[in-house]
């Protein structure tokens, strides 16, 4: 069988971008193709390579390696499951791509809208199997005969041959081709196409993970935001410290700014990124097939996520504001108290001198 294979690797930029021009209403811009010709594993040649640079509008960078082979489905498996360890000329395949990332990052930056101070450094490969030749007859007559291959093909199972019927009925594989003849499946780690619209395809699958993996970025950058506001938490200072509270406040007033700048770039893009479709989103199956791939990278879930992490951190920052205010106010109270207190004396003292 003849494949054209399609390795991603997506990186967060640490922007959000805004295209402008003929671009501004596409979900990704194309910066650059590149020509490879050495694609080993294990020292074995596989092919030549074109390797395609993108970048899109919500803060996420995909390369993506394309190139055919010839080979039967127990070898696309291998290569599956060794996609990381694939090498472009003297590199790796992730050492490559992570090569490319600083570059990619400096040629999108006229198009950024705003830029946080860390970014994901995490990485990893999503294949994808496309047959050239299509499937002339019913697909699922070709998924019972190949079940445990396919599985271990979309699933990253190197093992796939001692998998259980247990396994295969809790998590089957399920064909969202439109015609019975199509092949399209796709689960977490990787995804076998066989479709005239697979370019088409692609892109709904390309786009789905790089919305995955910008929410994954976010959940990673609030995670930091989460434990830097416990530490300040922590470090509040009691009521009898009265003398630190103006400090402390502004500081955590400093902070709770910068954080709600990030938070309104973010609810930006996650509210945005829902009216962004690919032209093939107007057809009914391929904007259905768009969200069977959101929901395959669970990108809803992680958006609700996301938005629970931003209201506790905001909650967290305004609690201690309050908490701070609210001793210091108390502090100032006891303290006119005592002045009220001690000038009522004092004029009684006065008058009972005067008097004498």
């Amino acid at each position: 069988m003849k494949f054209t294979i399609y390795l991603l690797f997506p990186f967060d930029l640490g922007l959000e971008l805004d295209f402008s021009g003929k671009d501004q209403n596409k979900i990704f811009k194309e910066l650059a193709t590149r020509q490879i010709p050495d694609l080993t594993l294990e020292g074995q040649v596989l092919s030549s390579a074109e390797v395609t640079f993108q970048i899109y509008r919500f803060g996420v960078g995909l390369i993506q390696t394309a190139f055919s082979l010839e080979a039967d489905l127990e070898r696309c498996a291998q290569l599956a499951w060794n996609a990381d360890r694939i090498r472009l000329g003297k590199r790796d395949l992730v050492g490559y791509c992570q090569s490319m990332v600083e570059g990619i990052i400096e040629r999108a930056k006229p198009y950024a809208t705003y830029t946080y101070d860390q970014r994901l450094e995490e990485s990893e490969v999503f294949p994808v199997f496309v047959l050239q030749d299509f499937i002339r007859k019913d697909a699922g007559g070709f998924i019972r005969r190949h079940e445990k291959l396919l599985y271990g093909i979309v699933a990253n199972e190197p093992d796939w041959s001692r998998l259980s019927p247990f396994v295969l009925k809790q998590d089957p594989l399920e064909n969202y081709g439109y015609y019975e003849y199509e092949l399209i499946l796709i689960k977490r780690y990787g995804s076998v196409v066989s479709s005239a619209q697979s370019k088409e395809l692609m892109e709904s699958i390309a786009t789905s993970y790089a919305q995955y993996w910008s929410l994954r970025s976010y959940s990673a950058y609030l995670d930091g935001e989460m434990e830097r506001t416990q530490k300040l938490l922590e470090d509040l200072p009691p009521f009898y410290k009265f003398w630190k509270a103006p400090q402390r406040y502004r500081r955590y007033s400093e902070e709770a700014i910068d954080f709600s700048r990030d938070k309104l770039s973010i609810v930006d893009s996650l509210y945005n990124r829902s009216a962004l479709r690919i032209a093939s989103d107007s057809d009914w199956y391929f904007r259905r097939f768009s969200e069977t791939a959101a929901k395959v990278f669970q990108v809803e879930e992680m958006y609700r996520e996301v938005e629970l992490k931003l209201d506790r951190i905001e909650s967290a920052y305004n609690s201690a504001r309050d908490y701070i205010a609210t001793n210091f106010f108390i502090i100032l109270d006891f303290i006119f108290f005592f002045w009220l207190t001690w000038s009522i004396l004092d004029t009684y003292l006065l008058w009972k001198m005067a008097g004498k």
